[in-house]
């Protein structure tokens, strides 16, 4: 993934700003201290997560979809800015073929 591509619903409740900053951070650190450090933010993300969970109100939201949009071709269209060239023409081609199928 490159910088262009977009966070997800769930990755914009984990992350905060400081954590980011962090995870800027570690190029510019001596090789010893890099895992350690790393290490260190995913455990920051997780306490993050576990927080989030506990609150039912705001996993439900962050969970929820509305109803037109809970479908195959919804769910095919948010992966898109994940997706390598490769597969996006996998991607198009399951679109085109729910499309046709939406048709009959």
């Amino acid at each position: 993934m490159d910088e262009a591509t977009p966070l997800t619903p769930f990755d914009t409740m984990t992350q905060t700003r400081e954590i980011q900053m962090l995870k800027t951070v570690i190029p510019y650190m001596k090789s010893s201290q890099k895992k350690q450090f790393a290490i260190l933010i995913k455990y920051m993300e997780l306490q993050n997560t576990l927080h989030i969970f506990s609150q039912e109100e705001q996993v439900l939201s962050m969970c929820s979809l509305p109803e037109e949009e809970n479908n195959p071709q919804s769910l095919l269209n948010s992966l898109r800015p994940f997706c390598t060239p490769n597969e996006l023409e996998t991607i198009d081609m399951l679109t085109t073929m729910f499309s046709m199928l939406e048709t009959y």
